[in-house]
């Protein structure tokens, strides 16, 4: 009779393998312990790391937020079948639950470990199993801001087995290359960090007196820092070149000093943005910190230069003048003379006598001598003030072309200084 193939073509289950592998009965054989026929050897669990996202960087609190996936993949030695018995079936989907999985702990980890673990494991004819797991880790991290915003952070994820060295050791499976590759094609590129690499690290840790395997995922990012450039850098910036600009400008000393302190206090205004976002790490200050304390010393030294400047104009412009001079000069001699006739007056009162008329005249006369010679010398001295005065009025424009040549001569110093520290903030940047 006539067989068509499809009846010939044998029909296969996943059940069959199941049966064929005979678990229920091997459960506690399979869960219980490390599958491994040769307990002198170790068991390699093989790591996949894929990051998927830079969740959060928290400078103060030196920790940052990753979002990864993670498989990992090791053989149990006590499982396999032929394919070729059971329809060319290679891998099958088995509850996690039935076999023994290896546990792995995160040195950095700061907080939970909030991960999500697959209830099923993937079950390869040769006996090996794949295990996939989610995490969201809070981790430590050594967080250095000195070149805030231009700052690039290095965070490393340590993956600890529970088990010795001799028992398990955990290896990556994929290339430098091809881990990279995977995490770019994954990677969620929204947030404020930018990935850059991963470096891969296997090393063998003692920890008391005991060997443990590990692998370190390196995770290396840089900041998005076109948000500050734009809101902290750049009206910073704007202000000291509008302190330069005042500086140069055709006003008066007092108006400059009102334009500098209005100035000065928008950049403290700024700079009380930074410090709920820079944290203390270090003994030297960031960058960004020496940015803004230069430009407000600068804009400080603008305004006492300007005071001091004033200071010296205000003394030289105070100068006596003659009418002050003679009005101070009239009093004092009508003073004087009144003072000679009450004198005069009391002498004629009290001495009525012919015989003191002379000497009075003798007396008279020598008052009137030093009176004359008073009047003298204060005439040389209306004389000596007239020229004084007229040479300081011939002299003061002289005067006020050196304040203004004084004042350039004091812009032109803090325009180089000012050059020169913004050289050495973008080396810092920049280094």
């Amino acid at each position: 009779s006539w067989i068509s193939d499809s009846s010939m073509r044998q029909i296969c289950k996943y059940h069959d393998v199941v049966e064929y592998l005979n678990i229920s009965s091997k459960k506690d054989l399979l869960l219980y312990s490390i599958p491994k026929k040769n307990w002198e050897e170790n068991l390699e669990v093989g790591l996949e790391f894929t990051l998927i996202s830079i969740l959060s960087v928290e400078e103060k609190l030196q920790v940052a937020k990753f979002y990864f996936w993670l498989n990992m993949i090791w053989k149990n030695e006590f499982i396999s079948w032929n394919p070729l018995d059971f329809c060319n079936i290679t891998n099958i989907t088995l509850p996690g639950n039935l076999f023994w999985t290896p546990h792995i702990f995160i040195d950095e980890q700061a907080d939970e470990d909030k991960h999500t673990v697959s209830h099923f494991v993937y079950l390869f004819f040769d006996g090996s199993i794949a295990l996939f797991q989610a995490h969201q880790l809070t981790s430590a991290c050594n967080l250095d801001v000195h070149t805030f915003p231009f700052d690039e952070q290095k965070c490393n994820i340590t993956m600890v087995p529970l088990h010795k060295e001799n028992e398990v050791k955990l290896k990556n499976t994929k290339t430098f290359k091809n881990t990279n590759q995977d995490i770019r094609k994954h990677y969620l590129a929204g947030g404020e960090w930018k990935f850059q690499k991963v470096e891969i690290i296997e090393v063998t840790e003692i920890e008391n007196n005991e060997k443990y395997s590990t692998v370190i995922y390196q995770i290396f990012m840089k900041r998005r820092s076109i948000l500050h450039e734009l809101i902290v850098i750049l009206p910073m910036f704007i202000l000291f070149l509008l302190d330069m600009a005042i500086s140069y400008a055709f006003a008066s000393p007092s108006e400059k000093i009102a334009y500098k302190v209005t100035m000065i206090l928008q950049v403290s205004f700024l700079s009380v943005m930074l410090i709920d976002k820079l944290p203390p790490t270090s003994d030297y200050p960031p960058v960004i910190a020496m940015f803004f304390i230069g430009i407000f010393a600068f804009m400080v030294l603008g305004i006492l230069e300007n005071a001091c400047i004033e200071y010296f104009r205000e003394q030289n412009l105070k100068l006596p003048s003659f009418k002050n001079f003679t009005r101070k000069f009239l009093r004092k001699e009508k003073v004087k003379a009144e003072d000679s006739v009450t004198d005069v007056g009391e002498e004629i009162d009290m001495e009525n006598k012919p015989t003191r008329e002379f000497p009075l005249v003798e007396n008279d006369n020598a008052d009137s001598l030093v009176f004359l010679k008073q009047v003298t010398l204060e005439l040389q001295q209306i004389k000596k003030h007239l020229a004084l005065e007229e040479g300081k009025e011939i002299s003061r424009p002289a005067l006020q072309d050196k304040y203004i040549q004084l004042e350039k001569c004091f812009c032109y110093i803090r325009l180089i200084l000012s050059l020169g520290f913004i050289a050495f903030i973008v080396v810092q940047w920049t280094s």
